[in-house]
């Protein structure tokens, strides 16, 4: 789902005056604590939902910056394909890192509650699992965006 809303820039002002940077800042700045926390008390399954977002938003700013996408609102897949195709800068190898963990975060989420026959759809499996899913997620946001501040450094 595209949106031709175009994205808020930095630059600009939110409704209460505040530049929607530093908005952008002390969002980010709450979703990485909490993420953090969602961890450390078991609930794994908010922390990659919060990561996910983040790496979106970071992914979906970085393709708008660069003009590889017109609208907003993208999922996660729909963002890594412009990036694969249309930049020769951003590294292949945490792209690569990023869908991995994207289909194993999809997986995790929406089959929570599915299993075929034969199957044993285990709770404390799958929560096992959701586990690692978080912790990857956590490093991953970090990358993410310490990738886009390396490429925009380097643009200016």
């Amino acid at each position: 789902m595209t949106s031709d809303k175009p994205r808020a820039l930095a630059e600009n002002k939110s409704l209460s005056g505040k530049k929607n940077g530093m908005i952008r800042k002390n969002l980010y700045a709450h979703l990485f604590e909490r993420v953090k926390d969602s961890i450390h008390n078991g609930y794994f399954l908010e922390a990659i939902t919060l990561e996910e977002s983040f790496i979106a938003d970071r992914l979906e700013s970085y393709c708008f910056y660069k003009a590889l996408i017109k609208g907003s609102k993208m999922t996660l897949g729909q963002l890594i394909a412009p990036l694969k195709n249309k930049d020769a800068f951003f590294s292949r190898e945490l792209l690569g890192q990023v869908d991995k963990w994207r289909s194993k975060r999809n997986k995790c989420i929406h089959e929570m509650p599915k299993f075929d026959d034969g199957e044993d759809a285990e709770w404390d499996e799958r929560m096992k699992n959701a586990k690692q899913i978080a912790i990857v997620g956590e490093k991953l946001m970090r990358s993410v965006d310490k990738e886009i501040a390396r490429l925009r450094r380097s643009a200016s």
